[in-house]
């Protein structure tokens, strides 16, 4: 993953998953997931051993730790998030399909995300 930040306060941990069509994004059905402290406006990180197969990645700042993506009254998300492709929320999620990559065998994959 390349991570980029956009208008966001430093701290916290970035929380980082790949998720199957599925589970996608739903918290705590990720394929794989990492997180990482926020050292930086730009990180990357990898993600080790992603079996072959079609994925959507979604990434979060975790701001107070807490391992939960906070939202508002209205379920938007308060901490900055991302997904592949640098697909938008809308009103709700993106669509796996506008977040999909795929991975194949003895490949690595550079996913940049985009946090808002």
């Amino acid at each position: 993953f390349q991570v980029e930040r956009v208008n966001v306060t430093k701290g916290g941990d970035l929380s980082a998953g790949v998720f199957r069509e599925a589970d996608f994004p739903k918290v705590g059905k990720q394929a794989k997931s990492i997180e990482v402290p926020v050292t930086a406006s730009k990180m990357e990180f990898r993600l080790l051993n992603v079996p072959t197969g079609s994925y959507g990645a979604a990434v979060f700042q975790d701001i107070n730790r807490d391992k939960d993506l906070q939202t508002n009254f209205l379920g938007l998300p308060t901490e900055p998030i991302g997904f592949s492709n640098d697909a938008r929320i809308r009103f709700g999620p993106p669509a796996f399909q506008d977040a999909r990559f795929q991975v194949e065998e003895n490949q690595d994959v550079i996913i940049k995300i985009i946090l808002r």
